[in-house]
């Protein structure tokens, strides 16, 4: 069986990942791969650090982020775009990811307050949450709990517990307004090719009947392999991909030893996050193709292996 040589969906501590970028690259060289990308949900701070610790490593990778748009064409239409290979400085994209940081942080800031109103959430303040974090700019959820984590209100392991007491079931505040909102497709489609980017769409369960469309508006990739699809996905994606000429993506997201969410669970081979060892994720081939902008030599669909889901084999 063929394992994966690039893993290039996954997220760090500067989203909602478990790992620190260190811990991230670490973790995918002990899995078995050769390359990564981090794809932080609407930010890229991570990345910096991502690169040097790969050239450290002697690992290959691709700046990249995780974008998410509003649905505007129909159900399912909420996706989430992965850019990579893009500059972060273009007026435009810059505006973006400031404006998605304080999205993101303003909302979990008021869900905080709210959690302290309600006596959910005791022995921690705000300025400690940021403290904690220093460097990071779209803080979550995650971000609270690592740093009451730190200051032993919880165990590492209680998440969970964490989510449920003191963070899910409470409602932001009714005078609660959002400073930024979530572009449509074609905007944030736009604004990626404009930063120089290949947009790639992420995870499309019961979304591929959109493809057509998002080429229209600049769509470059998609993500094939992937544990939200079921394999008959898989297999119309790759076919797709190949037929329309577009780059092909995958990884592990929150699944997976890279994930991070074992440590959560006793026996995490038993939930729904585990994955068999390097077993998502894109052959050396699609990867090269990525990192080098080119579809130059792509070999024909019946050559290609493309079976990246371990003990598991598609017919094309």
């Amino acid at each position: 069986m063929l394992k994966p040589y690039a893993n290039l969906h996954l997220h760090s501590t500067h989203s909602d990942g478990k790992f620190t970028p260190e811990e991230l690259v670490m973790t995918a060289k002990a899995e078995g791969y050769k390359a990564i990308a981090v794809t932080d949900h609407d930010t890229v701070t991570a990345n910096d650090e991502v690169a040097r610790i790969c050239d450290r490593e002697g690992m290959e990778h691709i700046f990249g982020a995780e974008f998410s748009v509003k649905a505007t064409l129909g159900p399912h239409s909420a996706f989430h775009i992965t850019a990579f290979d893009f500059d972060p400085t273009t007026p435009a994209m810059k505006r973006h990811l400031i404006g998605m940081g304080e999205r993101e942080t303003e909302f979990t800031h008021a869900i905080f307050n709210e959690s302290v109103k309600q006596g959910k959430i005791k022995g921690i303040t705000w300025n400690e949450v940021r403290d904690y974090n220093e460097g990071i700019v779209w803080l979550c959820n995650e971000h609270i709990f690592r740093a009451m984590a730190a200051k032993g209100l919880y165990k590492p392991s209680d998440y969970e517990t964490f989510w449920n007491e003191c963070y899910y079931h409470v409602p932001a505040p009714a005078d609660y307004v959002e400073p930024y909102h979530f572009p449509d497709a074609e905007t944030l489609i736009g604004m990626i090719r404009d930063a120089g980017g290949i947009p790639v769409l992420a995870h499309p369960h019961l979304q591929l009947g959109y493809v057509d469309e998002l080429m229209k508006m600049g769509l470059l990739g998609m993500e094939v392999f992937h544990p939200d699809l079921l394999p008959q996905e898989q297999v119309r994606a790759m076919k797709i991909a190949y037929e329309k000429g577009l780059f092909i993506s995958g990884g592990t997201d929150h699944s997976g030893l890279c994930g991070g969410e074992y440590v959560s669970f006793e026996h995490p081979e038993e939930t729904g996050y585990y994955l068999l060892p390097c077993s998502f994720g894109v052959m050396e081939q699609h990867f090269w193709e990525l990192k080098n902008r080119s579809l130059e030599g792509r070999k024909p669909l019946g050559e290609v292996y493309f079976a990246c889901r371990a003990n598991t084999d598609f017919d094309i």
